[in-house]
This record gives structure tokens, C-alpha cells and sequence, in this order.
């Protein structure tokens, strides 16, 4: 009896934690020289998001995010997608 294998496993998943792990760490690096610059609390005061993004993994909530601006909706809406999760966008007021 012939022992059957499947297709070798996809990487897709590690590559998903290896972006989302990048994601983190960039933003980690922006907020130390945000907060080193003592601009952090400007930005709080100063700046308010537009929009709000939820990502959903089989209609469960898996990260919500601000974006303040058209490239970072678009930067985020990408991660979401590439990751294969669905969002939703709803503006803020």
C-alpha cells in the first residue's frame, strides 16, 4: 500500500505573519521617532483619522485601524486583501 501525499504546504500563512510582523515593526519605528521628537501628542491634538478599516477573518473582527489619509486607507486596504481577509470602511466624524 502506497502511502499518498498532498501538494506540499503553502508558505501563504508564513508570509502573512512575516507582513503583518513588518506592518508592526514600521510602526513601532514611527512612533519611537514620533515620540522622541515630542510630536506625538501634536499629532493626537492636531490630526483626527478619516476613516476606520475592520478586517474580518470568516465574519470575525481580526484588527480595526484608523487611516488619516488616501494612501494609508489604500495601504491598509491592501494588507487586509493580501492577508485574505474581507474590511469595511466607515468614515469618521
Amino acid at each position: 500500500m502506497a502511502l499518498e501525499t498532498g501538494p506540499p504546504p503553502t508558505t501563504s500563512t508564513m508570509d502573512n505573519h512575516n507582513t503583518w510582523l513588518n506592518l508592526f515593526e514600521s510602526f513601532e519605528r514611527h512612533q519611537t521617532e514620533l515620540e522622541a521628537r515630542d510630536s506625538l501628542m501634536v499629532l493626537n491634538r492636531d490630526i483626527q483619522p478619516k476613516w476606520e478599516i475592520q478586517a474580518f477573518l470568516n465574519n470575525e473582527l481580526q484588527w480595526a485601524d484608523p487611516a488619516y489619509d488616501d494612501e494609508e486607507l489604500q495601504s491598509l486596504k491592501n494588507a487586509a486583501t493580501e492577508a485574505g481577509f474581507t474590511y469595511t470602511v466607515e468614515p469618521v466624524n
